[in-house]
């Protein structure tokens, strides 16, 4: 089959204990069947210590794609993970004892239309690092290997497949024409995304103007931030600095558009333009081809440009409070995102419900917060 990743994948490899977060904290760690059979298998203390350490979910809670998971310490970390953030289990049964989630972590996979698919979250450190690095169009690695899926496709599911794929090249092709300001290639990207949309659905859709300013698309956002389930505290500090920033204070509409405005002055003085032109390829790589499963490709393209404003946003408000905007704030403010956003099913369905059904964010508004 082919087996799919961005270039700087290459790169990666994970810092342990230098890195300034950790894989192994903030969310559900769930238990492949395989690795909780294993871990019923070990013996003696650290046996003891495992078993003790391992819960079987309820039927019927949410997010869980397996049948066991470990229980959670203090701030949601893992009860293996140690106070320099490095894994006993790791260094008592070796790498091979970890479970398929701790493997992974923080490679995404997707397999879809007899192709396997790779991106590296945002949500690790040391692959933010890796995204931003190159101001070069991100390239996309394409390998053959010797493996094929675990599972039948039908005709009709392969035909999507390749829709779905070649419409997401073409996507790409759209954010990466650098000839055009990032703000007008996203609006592209949208408009594209709406007729790919009718295409799959075998029938026009309505067109709209946008009736919203980018200021109360800006409020309805923060609606749907703080709707969320919160993964960290870092996240929460991000919220209230978004409020205090631009909704606790005068001339609301005025100071939010000026501060994007020096924003942009700024990213365009530091030639780093390219930063969110990575970004939007990053989520639009990661997001689009799960329109294979629900047949939303528009909605996945909502994402897509909802995560790139979001962060726009918190770009704006720190540099409001800072005065700064550098490499380091980049990486932290995308991974802090990403964290929030990707780790979390709650979270994923009630953006994808807002997209669907809130007129907020039909995508002439959306166009419209693109261009202020």
């Amino acid at each position: 089959m082919i087996f799919r990743y961005p270039s700087y994948y290459d790169k990666f490899h994970c810092i342990a204990d230098k890195c300034e977060d950790t894989c192994c904290a903030g969310w559900e760690i769930d238990i492949d069947d395989e690795s909780y059979e294993f871990y019923m298998k070990v013996g003696g203390e650290f046996g003891e210590r495992l078993k003790n350490s391992i819960k079987e979910y309820e039927s019927d809670e949410e997010d869980v794609y397996e049948q066991h998971g470990f229980i959670l310490k203090e701030k949601k970390r893992c009860p293996f993970l140690d106070e320099n953030n490095l894994c006993d289990l790791y260094r008592e049964l070796g790498e091979e004892a970890l479970c398929d989630v701790c493997t992974d972590t923080p490679r995404n996979y997707f397999e879809y239309g007899g192709e396997r698919e790779l991106s590296l979250s945002a949500s690790c450190p040391e692959a933010a690092r890796l995204i931003y690095a190159e101001s070069d169009c991100t390239i996309f690695v394409e390998k053959e290997i010797d493996e094929e899926l675990d599972f039948e496709e039908t005709e009709e599911e392969k035909e999507l497949a390749l829709k779905i794929k070649e419409a997401r090249g073409h996507a790409i092709k759209i954010l990466q024409c650098r000839e055009r300001p990032v703000g007008e290639r996203a609006a592209d990207f949208l408009r594209f995304a709406e007729k790919v949309q009718e295409e799959l659905n075998g029938t026009p859709f309505s067109q709209t103007e946008g009736e919203e300013t980018p200021y109360h698309m800006f409020l309805k956002r923060m609606v749907t931030l703080t709707a969320l389930e919160s993964i960290s505290e870092e996240w929460e500090d991000w919220l209230k600095l978004l409020n205090e920033t631009f909704v606790e204070r005068g001339n609301h509409a005025e100071f939010y558009s000026s501060s994007h405005l020096r924003l942009k002055e700024e990213i365009v003085r530091q030639e780093r333009e390219f930063e969110y032109e990575h970004l939007l390829v990053y989520y639009a790589f990661l997001f689009l081809p799960r329109s294979v499963d629900d047949y939303d490709f528009l909605g996945k393209a909502k994402l897509v440009i909802f995560s790139y404003l979001v962060i726009r946003d918190m770009d704006a408000a720190w540099f409001c409070r800072h005065g700064a905007y550098d490499k380091k704030i980049r990486e932290n403010v995308a991974r802090i995102y990403a964290k929030e956003i990707e780790h979390s099913q709650n979270n994923m369905e009630i953006l994808a419900d807002d997209f669907l059904f809130e007129d907020s964010y039909e995508t002439g508004n959306l166009m419209g917060a693109l261009l202020p």
